[in-house]
């Protein structure tokens, strides 16, 4: 029987796929939670643990997620979605309590790293839906969970702050636990697996090579100035490290079935959006570290900055910026079609580029920085909502799924690089405090500002002058005959 004649036969909503919906809007909002919560918490952790390597929080995350997406994708293909599901939010549950519990910095990497396999969930979230939910109730259930998590990240900042000042960092972890542990069994018991399986062959080769490859560059980076730029240590690290992304690139132009098909960028539209989106969340885990550094640190600090707030006050200025990036996203499904996902991206990231240099040298005061916030979540809303646009614009339809996966896998590990790369750049500038704790005077946060400038300016030049094509080149065209076609839903099919 065919998955539309099953679809047929199932009817509309029933207490069981109202309690899924909202199970798969739940899951969705844990893979932001996942991102979000170390951004507010990282002054508290670097400072606990004493470290001037915070940016390894964000990174582990997101390249763990990056590699993974792919990988997961075939997997799901040929196993089951739900089965793989459940699978990554078993592992993201270990990874939590790792990170609770984690007696050294090195340790909570690792939780960090194994939390990252909740990523593949948002994409799979989507898949399954669409391959299991009745077809008449579709497009609504789509809806509800893209609207459902936008509605959550707005008041997640302040849960986020409320755990931080009542339980300090692990309390966050610790949610996470209890998170997963509640939505595990729910999809479980709410959400049928789908009949649909298609043989694949999975390239773990090729996934090892890009995750040990991209892992072993950066540690080379982040603790070049530690061990020596010219020390055997470093050398041979972003020796190995270039060696196995080399090796990658190979294996992914002769595989007949690569983890990510490098051929497709030879597009100049899809090169456009994986540039451009990988500017935009490279830049973006810059600026969300650089708010939460001047917000949460005290002015007593003497360190030239610092707003001073508690963890639950500095949600008056991440909500806001949560606020204005969803409205942003609406903003981008009503225009897309008039204007086309090229003007909607290089908008954005004229947005972020205004906002990121105001926060790195104008945050004096709260209003300042709130300004700055609000600016980047327009950015950020924009960008990041136009990134599905230009992929469907740029590709066949046969292959939006698979092409927006690649798309994916490429700025999402670019986005892994920046926060380690960020913290080498305000290293030059750290103060150690007699009790072994790092301080970043005035000087780093400027410096941050700067890169954070560099990296979008360099994305916009690249966008309006090599990379411009023509205004049609960036239409969508014809409306998509179903949900699963949609901006969205190409979005969500990630790492497929």
């Amino acid at each position: 029987m065919s998955t539309t004649d099953m679809r047929a036969e199932e009817g509309g909503w029933t207490p069981r796929l109202v309690l899924s919906m909202v199970t798969m809007v739940m899951i969705l909002e844990g893979t932001a939670l996942g991102y979000s919560l170390v951004t507010t918490a990282l002054p508290a952790v670097t400072t606990h643990f004493k470290t001037d390597q915070g940016g390894w929080l964000l990174t582990a995350f997101i390249l763990s997620g990056a590699v993974l997406c792919p990988l997961v994708g075939k997997l799901a293909d040929i196993h089951g979605k739900r089965r793989m599901m459940i699978a990554c939010l078993l592992v993201s549950t270990v990874g939590s309590v790792v990170a609770t519990v984690a007696p050294t910095f090195g340790v909570l990497i690792v939780g960090r790293l194994l939390q990252g396999t909740v990523l593949p969930t948002m994409f799979l979230s989507y898949s399954l839906m669409r391959d299991v939910y009745p077809r008449r109730i579709l497009p609504l259930a789509s809806a509800v969970a893209m609207t459902g998590t936008g509605i959550f990240s707005i008041g997640t900042p302040f849960l986020i702050g409320w755990l931080l000042d009542t339980w300090g960092f692990r309390g966050l972890f610790g949610f996470d636990v209890l998170w997963m542990a509640i939505l595990t069994p729910l999809l479980l018991m709410t959400t049928r697996e789908t009949p649909l399986r298609v043989p694949a062959r999975v390239d773990f080769l090729g996934a090892g090579m890009l995750g040990f490859g991209l892992g072993i560059l950066l540690l080379g980076i982040s603790f070049g100035s530690k061990w020596g730029w010219g020390s055997i240590g470093t050398l041979g690290a972003l020796a190995v490290g270039l060696l196995l992304i080399a090796g990658f690139v190979i294996r992914s132009l002769n595989f007949s079935d690569p983890l990510v098909d490098l051929r497709i960028f030879t597009r100049r539209p899809i090169l456009l959006a994986a540039v451009t989106a990988a500017t935009a969340y490279g830049s973006t885990a810059i600026s969300s570290t650089l708010a939460a550094m001047i917000g949460l640190t005290p002015a007593q600090a003497k360190l030239g900055y610092g707003l001073g707030m508690t963890a639950s006050e500095y949600a008056m200025v991440s909500a806001p910026q949560a606020m204005v990036m969803v409205i942003m996203g609406v903003v981008v499904g009503k225009l897309l079609n008039r204007v086309g996902g090229a003007v909607m991206m290089r908008t954005g990231l004229l947005l972020l580029l205004a906002g990121g240099l105001l926060l790195g040298f104008n945050h004096g005061g709260y209003v300042q920085v709130l300004i700055a916030a609000l600016l980047l979540g327009a950015g950020t809303g924009l960008s990041y909502g136009s990134i599905p646009g230009l992929v469907i614009s740029g590709a066949p339809a046969d292959k939006q799924g698979s092409i927006a996966g690649m798309v994916q896998v490429s700025y999402s590990g670019f986005a892994s690089t920046t926060p380690v790369v960020l913290f080498v750049i305000m290293g030059q500038f750290a103060i150690r405090a007699p009790n072994g704790t790092v301080l970043y005077p005035e000087a780093a946060i400027n410096a941050g500002g700067l890169f954070f400038g560099g990296l979008v300016a360099v994305g916009l030049l690249l966008a309006f002058t090599v990379l411009r094509g023509h205004k049609h080149d960036s239409m969508i065209g014809q409306a998509p005959d179903s949900p699963a076609e949609t901006p969205a839903a190409v979005a969500a099919e990630g790492g497929r």
